[in-house]
């Protein structure tokens, strides 16, 4: 009896530890958040507040300190959205960032513990990169209509908001559309937007019979067929319910035999009544040597299989 007592004291002990490791209310990630923006900027990892396992990576690139965003990135850009998950003690930045006189899309997961920055994963789309097929400088990309279209930050009222699970499972709902070729599964409204690095993937018209409710117009539930088997490595990252807003990263891994290069990507999706109202990803295309999403429980999952891209 002593001795079950004295595990159920030492048990309880550990998880008040642990808990405590993941302690941080939405002032404490806003402000790691804003100091580790802050030292990236002055190139100063020193000034982060970085934990002692402190992992980056860029692109899926593990980047040891001082190299990659720490001395590329010299101010934050004309858009800049920020999301807060104390729940998962996470915080996600979206929008762009200056590397020199060129402005780059991004988004960036932040993880806090123990009272410091433990993790840092950056998505960087430049008008520059491959696209799809390998191709430099054909990733979509505007800039202008990512600075005109971007939603306001908000905070919607207590009493229209869903439960987190409801916003994941609403989010979901998305990718299952894509794998199984069916916007009807797609929880969005009619008209809903999707910008990819700010270029507009949406408002084309559709084929004769396709409509599912926008005027015969592609939206957010409308899919082009472009060879995708499954969208792996799904990663609720920030579930902001403040914002009602889900920042999620995933890898688009194609068919057997599809030529095209796998997407690794952040979207941010904000929701209202149930449904998806708009979408904004910061994205690249990986070549085939790239360990992607390189974060746990994928972390180091490389080469991939010749066969399969």
């Amino acid at each position: 009896m002593k001795l079950r007592l004295t595990m159920v004291l030492m048990a309880s002990l550990l998880l008040g530890r642990v808990a405590g490791a993941a302690d941080c209310d939405r002032a404490c990630l806003r402000r790691h958040l804003e100091g580790y923006l802050a030292a990236v900027v002055e190139h100063d990892p020193a000034a982060a507040n970085l934990w002692v396992g402190f992992r980056q990576t860029e692109n899926s690139i593990v980047i040891p300190a001082g190299e990659g965003v720490w001395r590329n990135v010299t101010a934050l850009g004309s858009v800049q959205r920020r999301y807060l998950d104390p729940m998962r003690a996470q915080a996600g930045y979206f929008g762009t960032v200056l590397l020199g006189a060129e402005e780059a899309v991004v988004a960036l997961r932040l993880k806090v513990g123990w009272e410091q920055v433990t993790e840092a994963e950056w998505f960087v789309a430049r008008k520059s990169d491959p696209g799809v097929t390998g191709e430099p400088g054909k990733t979509p990309f505007d800039l202008e209509r990512l600075r005109a279209t971007l939603p306001a930050e908000r905070i919607v009222p207590a009493g229209e908001r869903m439960q987190r699970e409801a916003l994941q499972a609403i989010v979901n709902s998305y990718f299952d559309g894509i794998t199984s070729h069916d916007g009807r599964i797609v929880k969005g409204h009619p008209g809903c937007s999707r910008y990819e690095n700010g270029f507009p993937t949406f408002n084309s018209p559709l084929r004769a019979g396709m409509d599912i409710g926008n005027d015969g117009k592609s939206d957010c539930r409308t899919q082009a067929d472009f060879g995708v088997a499954i969208v792996a490595g799904r990663d609720y990252f920030v579930i902001d319910e403040e914002a009602q807003a889900v920042m999620v990263s995933a890898v688009f891994r194609r068919e057997a035999g599809n030529s095209k290069w796998r997407n690794h990507f952040t979207e941010v999706f904000h929701l209202d009544h149930g449904r998806i109202r708009d979408i904004h990803a910061a994205f690249y295309y990986a070549p085939d040597d790239r360990p992607v999403p390189n974060w746990s429980p994928y972390d180091g999952l490389f080469p991939l299989p010749a066969t399969y891209r």
